[in-house]
């Protein structure tokens, strides 16, 4: 954030909270418009998106550290005496394991698709 001033920063910080332009506007003391055009500023969108892949990345941590916790309940739910329970239960495991994905288990391969990815990216970024 060393690009963007003191007030484009805060604007950011309070984004995060999910506060709106209008109210983020009064509380830092400028006209919405200018938050508007901060938005379109390429440091502004960086700063932005670091902070989404910040966030996505804590949310991914959490979540992980929850998996095995929601296989143990699941796992008690498929021992319910509840035949709905167990039935919605079972369901959802097939769900899961039919939308599992394996990726290659060939080096060369994989950094094939790797390159690919890259290219692809790239030219959409264009």
């Amino acid at each position: 954030m060393d690009r963007l001033n003191a007030q484009q920063q805060q604007t950011l910080s309070l984004l995060v909270t999910g506060k709106r332009v209008e109210e983020i506007a009064e509380k830092i003391g400028v006209h919405r418009s200018t938050i508007w055009r901060w938005r379109q500023d390429p440091e502004f969108i960086a700063q932005w998106n670091q902070i989404l892949t910040d966030t996505r990345e804590e949310q991914t941590r959490s979540l992980l550290e929850l998996q095995q916790e929601a296989i143990e309940a699941l796992r008690g739910s498929l021992r319910s005496e509840n035949d709905m329970v167990r039935l919605r239960a079972s369901l959802s495991v097939l769900e899961k394991v039919a939308s599992l994905t394996v990726g290659s288990t060939d080096s060369e391969e994989v950094q094939r698709d790797q390159i690919q990815a890259i290219k692809l990216r790239r030219m959409c970024e264009i």
